[in-house]
């Protein structure tokens, strides 16, 4: 499970996904750090090809969006 966060302060989206311990923030396979996006736009077209059919989806990171809605 995937869901797009947003921190207002950095101007910057995440995507975090869901595990035994909680929300986490993905990171890139290789670099290990976190995949920033610009804009929600590009957050979405990302999470949108990694989640699957029916995943779900506030702290300083808000949550903005997600493929179920």
């Amino acid at each position: 499970m995937y869901r797009i966060v947003h921190n207002p302060q950095t101007g910057l989206y995440r995507i975090e996904r869901r595990g035994l311990l909680g929300w986490a923030f993905v990171v890139h396979p290789e670099t290990r750090d976190y995949l920033d996006f610009d804009d929600v736009e590009a957050a979405r077209d990302w999470l949108c090809q990694h989640s699957r059919p029916g995943d779900q989806r506030a702290r300083r990171w808000q949550v903005v969006h997600d493929c179920d809605g």
